[in-house]
């Protein structure tokens, strides 16, 4: 009994030591590894807290245990424990780190002679000792079960510390594995858990369908029709925009289509803000592999499925009506162009269904992208799919660019063309010089993941950095491919709604022309921090800074029209102002970040992000939402709602801004970009920016309840509601087949006052 209770007592006086030590803030970590069957107990349940203030595992420290591939029953193997990671300043010769593992079955024991590694009780538990705690690698063997037909579970805790005083700077992690015997039968699952990502979009495809076909179904179908009348009436109704080679048509589904997937990438989005809302560890709401899915996913549907869609669509449905054609040069080729789009966009997709989404960044950065470390079937189908998109685009500039040289009416020279019919041919150059670049760098790169090529391979004498360099010769221009016009439809809307033309057509046209060359020179400085030349970086900066030449001047000749006109703030007045704001917020931290020394320190932060978004939704989107409730009466003759308008750009305008502007303040602070998780210190402002992006996200509905509730009660529109000025507005809303009944007459503003 005396025995049993001195026992008791030195477990409790142990105990109490160990607390102290733990907590005490001048203490220094234990010399020697786990002794006490309590301390196990709390280490397998808690991890080793004892050498770190956090009680969470730390993703900078890497413990590696090797195993043999399976083991045969009696047989002795040596096995190796390596922790790697953590700190780097090391005391010397003392205090390097220390370990722990536990196995569910044989002996564990050290080799022979070994003084770094003890077994202070049972034979499924090994530490290290005193003179162990000087390294960080251990060495000691492991004698399998009798049986040979089990699976055995290793757990390996490992510590890494920096020898000093106190417990800052010290880390841990764990290992845990399966090791199976010869005989064991590997039990396969059936059936395959969803991802919360794919569970969402699984859920969203199924109520797009269903709400397609309740919205289909309710057009087509009454009460006295038989099936087979419902089927043909089905068809019906679909069989037109099949085949469809009308632009206007082809039009309305690049809209619809590009808003579809703007929405899909918007809930990626908001998945990317959850997960950032607390500073999560892998698995609590998303592991680290599927947000590396989710923000490669939802860049590339931003970027290549929702905005350039959105872009084509428009100039589809405005380009042939604004120059005086009947349709586009090659309109079975405009079909094409567009059923290669959302093929290329499924195909993308696909990685959902096949075991995992592409998780290479919307960049496809080599050797990530090329080499083992993308291993989802995903990457393959990204790959695929961009290829396909790239496809879609060079046909679509070539389509549009002859049309526009070629087709024009008679007295439509090129200085009398609409500001968004140039925005859009200097698009179309932009497309023709730089897509098949990235296409050809995407055919390399499947042949190097699918042939065994070897273009981007480092150990071949390849550089991977030639995959930035044709990369970002598309990824530079590609900005203002989708900026160039929304600049476009910011001139028109602001044109009619001023009442009065624009001030300084031909500089409008030179700056965007300008813009669109410098575009190409400065793709450098997105590889600031490559090691490039220094003259080269230089050269790159001051370029890059003299792009806020040319976009000075637009801005400014917005400003003027305005002071000089007549402002009637309708919806989409009101979007085109917020658009001038936000997109000159973005362009203002752009000229930041040219500046070499700024970009090297935040080039991989939240303050990229925080710019990026700005210039793209801020600058693109918000202009095409715009253009929605400008244009939506030409294309179905009935006006949008003008009250649910201004609720969603009050909303939006707001949220957006909450959102994103405060991404500069974290950026500034240090959060990395495409990290699932952050410091903690981060966390309030993190969580405000994740309800204000939710909030943004969420009021979104309401542009798409004003759509398709003023389809149905929207007031009757007539041939110009807004009193425009261009082409497409003196034919019928919507426009007949051949889009104008007779020649139309170029109507340029103000020269009815010289007549």
């Amino acid at each position: 009994m005396i025995t049993m209770n001195l026992r008791k007592l030195s477990i409790g006086f142990l105990i109490a030591i160990l607390v102290a030590i733990s907590a005490f803030p001048t203490g220094n970590g234990l010399p020697t590894g786990i002794t006490d069957q309590n301390t196990t107990d709390t280490v397998i349940a808690n991890g080793c807290t004892c050498h770190n203030t956090n009680t969470e595992a730390t993703s900078s420290v890497i413990v590696n245990l090797t195993l043999p591939e399976n083991f045969t029953s009696g047989e002795t193997y040596t096995l190796i424990l390596n922790i790697s990671g953590g700190p780097n300043d090391l005391a010397d010769g003392e205090n390097r780190g220390g370990f722990f593992v536990t196995a569910s079955d044989g002996e564990l024991s050290p080799t022979v002679n070994d003084t770094l590694v003890q077994k202070p009780f049972g034979f499924t538990h090994l530490t290290h000792t005193v003179d162990g705690n000087d390294y960080r690698e251990w060495t000691f063997e492991w004698t399998a079960p009798e049986s040979d037909d089990v699976s055995v579970q290793f757990v390996a805790y490992g510590n890494s510390v920096n020898g000093a005083d106190g417990l800052q700077g010290d880390y841990w992690n764990k290992q845990a594995i399966t090791l199976y015997g010869v005989n064991a039968v590997i039990e396969v699952e059936t059936h395959n858990e969803l991802s919360g990502p794919q569970k969402i979009i699984y859920a969203f495809a199924i109520i797009a369908v269903t709400l397609t076909v309740v919205i289909i179904g309710n057009r087509m179908v009454t009460k006295d029709q038989a099936f087979e009348d419902v089927l043909k009436g089905y068809w019906k109704s679909i069989y037109p925009w099949l085949t469809t080679t009308d632009h206007k048509y082809v039009g309305i589904m690049y809209i619809c289509t590009g808003f579809a997937w703007f929405f899909i990438g918007g809930i990626l989005g908001l998945l990317i803000r959850w997960q950032l809302m607390e500073p999560r560890i892998d698995g609590e709401f998303l592991t680290y592999e599927e947000y590396n899915s989710t923000f490669t996913m939802h860049g590339t549907t931003m970027i290549f499925m929702a905005a350039m869609p959105i872009i084509f669509g428009f100039a589809n449905y405005l380009i042939p009506l604004q120059i005086g054609a009947r349709d586009l040069a090659f309109p079975r080729l405009n079909a094409l162009s567009y059923w290669l789009l959302p093929t290329g966009g499924i195909v993308i997709y696909m990685g959902y269904f096949t075991g995992g989404a592409g998780d290479v960044g919307w960049t496809g950065y080599t050797p990530y992208s090329s080499g083992d470390t993308a291993t989802t079937p995903g990457t393959d189908f990204w790959v695929a799919g961009q290829i396909m998109l790239g496809a879609s685009s060079t046909l679509t500039a070539i389509n549009f660019l002859v049309t526009m040289l070629r087709m024009r009416a008679p007295g439509v020279t090129m200085m009398r063309l609409p500001l968004f019919s140039w925005s859009i041919l200097i698009t179309v150059f932009l497309l023709l010089l730089s897509i098949p670049v990235f296409t050809v760098a995407l055919i390399l790169l499947m042949a190097d993941r699918t042939f065994g090529t070897l273009y981007f391979n480092v150990e071949a004498g390849a550089d991977p950095i030639l995959w930035q360099h044709l990369f970002w010769y598309f990824g530079h221009p590609e900005v203002y491919i989708v900026i160039l016009p929304a600049f476009g439809v910011l001139s028109e809307i602001i044109t009619t709604f001023s009442r009065r033309p624009i001030f300084g057509y031909t500089s409008m046209v030179y700056a965007m022309a300008t813009i669109g060359i410098i575009s190409f020179i400065v793709y450098g400085h997105h590889m600031f921090t490559t090691g490039a030349d220094p003259l080269f970086r230089f050269i790159v900066m001051l370029t890059t800074m003299l792009v806020a030449v040319p976009t000075g001047i637009k801005i400014f000749n917005w400003l003027a029209t305005m002071t000089g006109g007549s402002i009637v703030l309708k919806t989409p007045m009101v979007f085109a102002l917020g658009t001038v704001i936000t997109f000159t917020i973005g362009g203002i931290t752009g000229i930041v970040l040219a500046s070499i020394p700024i970009d090297i320190a935040l080039h991989d932060g939240y303050f990229v992000v925080a710019h990026f978004h700005y210039v793209l939704v801020g600058g693109t989107i918000f202009a095409f939402m715009g253009g929605v409730y400008y244009w939506y009466p030409k294309m179905t003759g009935k006006m949008m709602n003008e009250k649910l308008g201004l609720l969603h750009f009050t909303l939006s305008f707001i949220f957006f801004n909450a959102a994103f502007y405060p991404m500069h303040n974290v950026g500034l602070s240090g959060m990395p970009r495409r990290y699932a998780t952050y410091d903690a210190s981060l966390a309030d402002m993190n969580e405000f920016i994740s309800i204000a992006a939710m909030i943004f996200g969420i009021s979104q509905l309401i542009f798409v309840y004003n759509v398709l509730y003023s389809y149905k009660n929207g007031e009757e529109a007539g041939d110009d509601p807004w009193d425009g000025w261009s082409l497409e507005w003196t034919t019928s809303s919507p426009p007949p087949h051949n889009s104008f009944t007779e020649i139309p007459t170029l109507k340029i503003a103000g020269e009815e006052n010289n007549e």
